[in-house]
């Protein structure tokens, strides 16, 4: 490419940028642990960046954003234990926005579950849930729930029976979690003509001296 056609092909760059701002951009960000002890320091980090963007954080779900910032990286403390959904709204320069959620459990629980997601080339969701347990579990379960429009692939369910009611994802793991063990269901969704973003929420449970259940933290929406 001579120099010319380079500062035409350079110029056109920046002034799509520009026009169109967050448009056709993904937004996402990390999260430095999603059980954190109650007081303890997490960190928060969007992986969208430029000039005149604003982050504003939602830290307790309630749908406020309390804090509002130009830098894309920030940290907090939870002072409760319980599950929290964190939400990231991305603003550009025009005023056009992007939100992103994640879900935390605080303090410490017998169980702990985190969802990652992936978004494969051919617009599949692939799913991964790994479970830990801190005591001995037994009849460890897992429920998702799944939108409308999305058919259900498994793909490792590892020693655990599977099965899906209406909208639900069952999954029953037949030996007892040790404590210390790690377990993880693989599964994927497959998109039907016309399906939109994608909203995923679970709950584990189990027994140990009592019933207990946990949601699951992690990715919870999921940008299409």
């Amino acid at each position: 490419m001579d120099k010319r056609l380079q500062t035409i092909f350079c110029f056109s760059l920046i002034f799509f940028a520009s026009c169109f701002g967050l448009l056709g951009r993904e937004i996402d960000f990390a999260v430095s642990n999603y059980n954190p002890a109650v007081g303890e320091r997490v960190t928060f980090e969007a992986f969208i960046i430029g000039d005149g963007i604003r982050y504003e954080w939602d830290f307790d779900g309630d749908g406020l954003y309390e804090v509002s910032t130009a830098e894309p990286r920030i940290a907090h403390l939870f002072s409760e234990p319980g599950s929290v959904e964190v939400s990231l709204q991305v603003i550009d320069e025009e005023g056009r926005l992007l939100t992103q959620r994640r879900g935390l459990l605080v303090g410490e629980s017998p169980l702990f579950a985190v969802r990652e997601v992936t978004i494969e080339a051919s617009g599949v969701v692939l799913v991964r849930v790994t479970v830990s347990a801190r005591v001995k579990i037994r009849a460890l379960g897992l429920e998702e729930r799944i939108a409308r429009g999305w058919q259900l692939e498994i793909i490792d369910a590892g020693n655990a029976v599977t099965k899906r009611e209406g909208l639900y994802l069952q999954v029953l793991w037949l030996n007892p979690i040790e404590e210390g063990e790690t377990w993880t269901i693989l599964y994927r969704l497959h998109p039907s003509d016309g399906v939109g973003s994608l909203t995923l929420t679970g709950r584990i449970s189990g027994h140990s001296e009592e019933r207990v259940t946990a949601f699951v933290a992690g990715d919870l929406t999921i940008l299409r």
